[in-house]
């Protein structure tokens, strides 16, 4: 790099190295005016320029294509970040020097005179000019530019803030830029959700939280202006004529439950018929059950500590129409301490995953729909208990809800053992036919 001074001017030159000059797209230097007589002041615009021109022959060596308009800009504003405040302004008129520069170059190639020239009116080179010089100064900001931070700041499991990855990735391809986020086009994205994915209005809640959570952390780090709020007093449209968001998982008949079992012993699949056997007499989640462990199971009960609430993590009394299949379990228990063996953990650690969709398949063969599915067996034991007329605190404590009174939800240490027994023996399912 070195400067010389042409009619009062000062100019910066730099010597492009043969080997990048064809990426590059230049002659044998870069030469660009530093808009000043003052020495001093041409010396620190060309430091600045210096780098980037260094970047440039750096990012062409790796095979980097040059004319990316945020790859460029964010090195700009990586630039203006580790500028000292009393130089900022230099750095903000290169930049807006670039963006003119990109402006010119189109203007150029496509034989216009000037941007006065009707035929330039509506070029996009100046919308992206613009957009350039908004992320170069940080004014405009991809969505997902502090969404790793965010996510460190969580305290949730993995599988939780994969999920919130996944919504704020997915969100962003449809609003790229904070600045593309507002209300009314928010709103029509959620109906879009709702009529067009069919998505239940407990998943669109789910998704609009997890937006609502990123978003209030990027106004506390003043990314976003506080009075900004495009996910508030949004609508749950109605899809298929119905209000969206009613559960639509229902239960399975006693009936249907037997006929599953049945099928997984014509399938010779032994452990997804004795997930179904623990299922249908306790009432546990496919999680749970799948993540018990053989000295978690004591003398006719067993401890469910692996739950996703504080409810759900209980002791249940084993059925006696339970107990040959858990002996028998705890008899021929592997090496790996679990009392359904030989399954394998996904990359959050689920022990339910793979033999959760064996599951899905087979009742799919069955003829049910997407509103069964192995959840519903925990419907059917509510319902049974119910019908059997066992109260619902005492039903909550076996199947593992929250009690929403103040005497049991919050006093009560729950139903003890023998009550949840005598509670859950009331519970039967037809003779195989």
């Amino acid at each position: 790099m070195y400067l010389e001074k042409r009619r009062k001017r000062w100019y910066a030159i730099h010597e492009i190295p043969e080997d990048v000059r064809k990426a590059l797209g230049c002659g044998k230097r870069f030469f660009k005016s530093l808009e000043t007589e003052d020495k001093t002041m041409a010396k620190r615009r060309a430091a600045l320029l210096e780098v980037r021109w260094l970047h440039e022959i750096e990012t062409a060596r790796k095979g980097g294509t040059l004319d990316h308009v945020e790859r460029d800009a964010l090195y700009w504003r990586k630039v203006l970040a580790d500028t000292p405040e009393d130089q900022r302004e230099i750095v903000i008129g290169l930049i807006a020097d670039e963006a003119q520069d990109r402006v010119e170059a189109v203007l150029d190639r496509e034989g216009i005179v000037d941007e006065r020239d009707p035929r330039a009116a509506d070029l996009p080179v100046y919308d992206e000019a613009g957009r350039f010089f908004g992320i170069a100064t940080g004014k405009i900001v991809r969505l997902t530019e502090h969404l790793d931070e965010w996510l460190a700041t969580l305290d949730n499991e993995a599988k939780t803030k994969d999920m919130k990855r996944s919504t704020i990735q997915r969100f962003a391809e449809k609003f790229p830029y904070i600045t593309d986020v507002r209300g009314k086009e928010v709103q029509r994205w959620v109906n879009a959700l709702a009529t067009e994915e069919e998505k239940k209005a407990k998943t669109i809640r789910r998704i609009l939280s997890e937006l609502r959570g990123y978003w209030a952390y990027l106004v506390s780090i003043e990314v976003v202006q506080s009075d900004h709020q495009p996910f508030i007093q949004l609508q749950l449209p109605k899809a298929n004529g119905s209000k969206v968001g009613s559960e639509s998982w229902v239960p399975f008949t006693p009936a249907d439950v037997i006929h599953l079992l049945q099928a997984a012993e014509a399938r010779k699949d032994d452990t997804l018929a004795d997930l179904i056997r623990i299922a249908m007499w306790t009432g546990g989640r496919i999680e749970s059950l799948c993540a018990l462990k053989v000295n978690e199971v004591g003398d006719g009960f067993f401890d469910i500590l692996h739950d996703k609430s504080e409810a759900g993590r209980r002791t249940v009394p084993i059925h006696s129409k339970l107990k040959p299949t858990m002996d028998r379990l705890l008899k021929n228990a592997k090496a790996d301490g679990y009392v359904l063996p030989g399954l394998t953990e996904n990359k959050y650690g689920d022990r339910s995953d793979a033999i959760g969709k064996r599951f899905g398949r087979l009742k799919t063969t069955l003829g049910f729909t997407e509103q069964h599915v192995f959840h519903s067996i925990r419907k059917t034991v509510a319902t049974l208990l119910e019908n059997a007329g066992v109260p619902e605190n005492v039903a909550a404590d076996i199947i593992g809800h929250d009690k929403p009174t103040m005497t049991y939800g919050l006093y009560s240490g729950g139903a003890s053992l023998e009550v949840k027994r005598d509670a859950l023996e009331k519970i039967s399912y037809p003779s195989p036919g």
